[in-house]
C-alpha cells in the first residue's frame, strides 16, 4: 500500500474558538487520510468596517487585489512558504484566504459565511446549508476536534475525582444562553428543571450540569435555586466559578442534553457519538437555515430535537451516522481538490 500523501496546510486563525476549532477539526479529519503538516497563522483584520466593503471589490475588480489585501491584516508570524492547501473559517479570514490562494496558485477551503465573496473564490466553500453556488459543499456535520476515545479517558478521570460508583450512569446538560433566535425566560428555566426531574425519575441517572459565559447570572441563579441538589453529581455555574468541563462531562455521561442556541456545542456533542438531545425553548425564532440544519441533523440520525415542556423520543445512537458524515465530506473534498480519495 502506498504511503499517504503529505499535505502542507496553512491554517489562517482569527483566534475565535468557534472558527479556528472548525478549521482544526477539518484538518484532524483530513489527517485520517493524509499526512498533514500544519502551519497556523494568527491574523486580525485592520479597519474592519472599511475592509469588509473594500476587499471584495479589490479582489473581484482589481488585478492588484491579491497583492493589496495582505496589508489590511496584522499577523503574528511571517508568511510561511507556499503550502499545498489553505484552510480557514470566519468571515474576517476569508479575504486573506482568497488573496494568498491566488498569489501562490494553491487550492483553498473556507468554512462558513463568505461575506461578500463568491463560492468560486474558494476551491471548496463548506456550509451546513446549500448556497446554490458552484463550489459549495454541504456538510452533514461541522468538523470538530472531538475524539471519542479521549473523551472516555477524561470522563473516567472525572468519575474517579467525584468518587462515583463504577456502575452509576449519568446524563449531561449543557446550557448556553440567548442567541441564534433562542431566548430563555422564566418558563424555559422551569421547563429545563422539570425535564431534569422527569429524566431522573425515568432512568435513575443523576446530572452533570454546566452553564456557559452566555447563560447570564439571572438564569443561572434561577436554575441553581430550583434544581434539586440530589439530582446533581457535579455542576459548573459559569458566572460564579467558570471551569471548562465539556469534554470530561461528555466522556462521563451516557446521554447528552444540549440547548439549541450553540451550533458548535451541538456539533461537539454529536461528534462524541453519545446519544444527543437538542433542547429548544417554546418561544424560539431561529433563522430558517439554522433550523433547517438542526432538522437535517435529526433526519440523519445524529440527534433528537425536543421542545422544552413537551415529550420527546429517545435520542439515537449516532456513531454510524457521524462516521458517514465525516467520510462523505472527505470524499467530496478529495474530488474537488484532486486528492486521492483514500489513504
Amino acid at each position: 500500500m502506498p504511503a499517504p500523501r503529505t499535505l502542507n496546510i496553512l491554517l489562517l486563525s482569527d483566534s475565535l474558538p468557534g472558527h479556528v476549532n472548525q478549521s482544526r477539526g477539518l484538518i484532524s479529519w483530513l489527517s485520517g487520510r493524509y499526512n498533514c503538516e500544519v502551519s497556523e497563522l494568527r491574523i486580525s483584520l485592520r479597519l474592519k468596517p472599511l475592509a469588509r466593503i473594500m476587499l471584495p471589490r479589490l479582489l473581484h475588480e482589481s488585478r492588484f487585489g491579491a497583492a493589496i489585501t495582505p496589508y489590511f491584516y496584522r499577523k503574528d508570524l511571517p508568511l510561511p512558504k507556499a503550502p499545498d492547501l489553505i484552510v480557514s473559517a470566519g468571515g474576517n479570514t476569508s479575504f486573506l484566504n482568497v488573496a494568498l490562494a491566488r498569489h501562490w496558485q494553491v487550492p483553498n477551503v473556507f468554512l462558513g459565511s463568505k461575506r461578500r465573496l463568491r463560492s468560486d473564490d474558494f476551491a471548496a466553500h463548506l456550509t451546513l446549508e446549500p448556497t446554490g453556488e458552484p463550489h459549495n459543499i454541504v456538510m452533514m456535520l461541522a468538523p470538530t476536534l472531538i475524539d471519542p476515545q479521549q473523551l472516555e479517558s477524561k470522563g473516567g478521570e472525572l468519575r474517579l475525582s467525584l468518587g462515583l460508583a463504577a456502575d452509576e450512569k449519568l446524563n449531561m446538560l449543557a446550557i448556553g444562553g440567548d442567541g441564534a433566535g433562542y431566548h430563555y425566560d422564566d418558563k424555559s428555566a422551569q421547563d429545563l428543571v422539570q425535564m431534569m426531574v422527569r429524566e431522573h425519575r425515568r432512568s435513575g441517572r443523576r446530572w452533570l450540569l454546566t452553564t456557559s459565559r452566555r447563560t447570564g447570572k439571572a438564569l443561572e441563579q434561577q436554575l441553581k435555586q430550583t434544581v434539586p441538589s440530589g439530582l446533581l453529581a457535579d455542576s459548573v455555574w459559569w458566572s460564579e466559578e467558570p471551569r471548562k468541563v465539556m469534554a470530561a462531562y461528555m466522556g462521563a455521561a451516557e446521554q447528552l442534553f444540549i440547548t439549541a442556541d450553540s451550533m458548535s456545542m451541538i456539533a461537539e456533542a454529536i461528534a462524541s457519538t453519545r446519544p444527543t438531545v437538542v433542547l429548544q425553548p417554546e418561544r424560539a425564532r431561529p433563522e430558517a437555515r439554522y433550523q433547517a440544519a438542526l432538522h437535517r441533523y435529526e433526519r440523519s440520525g445524529l440527534c433528537r430535537l425536543a421542545v422544552l415542556g413537551q415529550p420527546f423520543d429517545p435520542a439515537p445512537v449516532s456513531s454510524g451516522a457521524v462516521a458517514r458524515a465525516r467520510e462523505a465530506l472527505l470524499d467530496k473534498l478529495a474530488d474537488r481538490l484532486g486528492l486521492p480519495a483514500s489513504p
